[in-house]
């Protein structure tokens, strides 16, 4: 394993904004943005703070919301060798694959702030994808048949073991003090969630309600201590978006229902798309748990594949391939 720490500024961004291939389309739409990547198609786009991150053929791609600036940060060898960023609203952060015999894995992060991207690590064990809380970075690393949870700070490149065990993984989550991730002693044994909050140290394990052996779970977002998911029933296809105070314990279902797509969640909104009335096309919706009912968002295709939401911005992903596109909006008040 080896620290790099390398900061790489300008003469990187030159090099590689002069690859004219990464230009999307973008289109100022009357509550947000339309962004469109010509070739390439847009990749698992991923939203925090007035930032969105997405993968672009061999490209990761950052834009602003506020001002409509995009640019490019990372490049990559080909598309098949990197993974889709994810995003705070600090950062955003993605791994990169080069080599061959042995395999490197390349961890980077830039910083929404300075404008400056690192690497953070160069190494050969096997990582999955990371997740991201403001400035500080979390994923699962392999080695000799054990699993550690690794928290890494983005700006001072420190790391730290959490955990090490065997049946760690495939979940990771991050949201503010807290960091999770999920852990299964057997394979038909229900999975249980590990929480810790870095304010204490303190680990608490949890057991998400709904685990069977004919229940399919996406994976849960964790924001604030609160965590929401999708559930869905293999045999009926019926499917259930639900949260879970980690605080109260309380869990809430939040919507039943064939064809839904999400959830996505910032701690305080939840948002998902779900079929029409009219039989064309979804809906995006969204309730806060706060209170109050369900709301209409906007109209949206048939193919959106994900919802995002931080704040009042929401955003959501449509189609794959080259004539994929992602859109915001913002929540109506």
């Amino acid at each position: 394993m080896v620290v790099v720490g390398a900061v790489l500024g300008v003469a990187g961004y030159a090099l590689e904004q002069a690859r004219a291939d990464w230009h999307p389309h973008v289109q100022r739409t009357s509550r947000g943005w339309r962004v469109n990547q010509p070739y390439l198609g847009i990749n698992e786009p991923s939203l925090g703070g007035d930032h969105l991150a997405w993968q672009a053929g061999p490209y990761t791609i950052v834009m602003d919301l506020r001002s409509g600036r995009i640019r490019p940060v990372g490049a990559a060898r080909d598309a098949q060798s990197l993974t889709p960023p994810v995003v705070s609203p600090d950062a955003t952060m993605w791994l990169e694959y080069a080599g061959a015999s042995p395999q490197r894995t390349l961890v980077y992060a830039f910083d929404f702030a300075s404008g400056r991207r690192r690497l953070l690590l160069q190494t050969s064990a096997y990582f999955d994808v990371p997740a991201l809380a403001g400035t500080t970075a979390y994923w699962l690393r392999s080695r000799g048949g054990a699993t550690a949870v690794v928290a890494c700070d983005l700006r001072s490149g420190r790391r730290d073991v959490l955990a090490t065990g065997n049946g760690i993984g495939p979940f990771l989550l991050a949201g503010g003090t807290l960091v999770a991730w999920s852990q299964q002693t057997q394979p038909a044994a229900p999975f249980t969630l590990s929480v810790r909050d870095l304010t204490d140290g303190s680990t608490r394990v949890f057991t998400l309600p709904g685990q069977s052996s004919g229940a399919v779970f996406d994976t849960p977002i964790l924001a604030s201590d609160t965590l929401a998911w999708l559930r869905v029933d293999k045999q009926s296809g019926l499917a259930t978006i639900s949260t879970y105070d980690l605080t109260t314990l309380a869990a809430r279902q939040i919507v039943s229902g064939r064809g839904l797509v999400g959830p996505g969640f910032d701690g305080s909104t939840v948002v998902w798309a779900q079929p029409a009335a009219s039989g064309s096309g979804k809906v995006l919706m969204g309730l806060r748990l706060s209170g109050g009912a369900p709301f209409l968002i906007a109209d949206a295709p048939a193919g959106v594949e994900s919802v995002m939401v931080s704040g009042d911005t929401v955003a959501w992903w449509v189609g794959t391939g080259p004539r994929s596109f992602v859109e915001t909006t913002r929540i109506p008040q």
